[in-house]
């Protein structure tokens, strides 16, 4: 499943951290639509990995959550070292 909804953006540490903003699809959302994605293996206790799987076409990474059963951590590891391997790991986006 998606890690977040959005590919990377610019860090934000502007207070009050609820009136925070990311763009989705051209539109204004709220910073914590950030969070979406990650809630069912937290709020679950269950192993997620995050692994890079391209990027946008302005270069910027995308990921990967691979969720897996509880207890399971290995498994979400091994998935996502597999992933890794044949999208051909992390670079670092250009600098801009």
């Amino acid at each position: 499943m998606p890690i977040v909804p959005v590919a990377a953006i610019a860090h934000d540490h502007s207070d009050p951290f609820p009136a925070r903003t990311i763009t989705i699809d051209d539109a204004p959302a709220p910073y914590l639509r950030l969070f979406s994605w990650i809630a069912p293996a937290t709020f679950a206790h269950l192993p997620a990995t995050a692994t890079p799987i391209g990027r946008t076409s302005d270069g910027l990474p995308v990921g990967l959550q691979v969720m897996g059963p509880y207890l399971e951590d290995r498994t979400t590891i091994d998935v996502a070292r597999r992933v890794t391997e044949i999208v051909g790991g992390y670079t670092p986006p250009p600098e801009r």
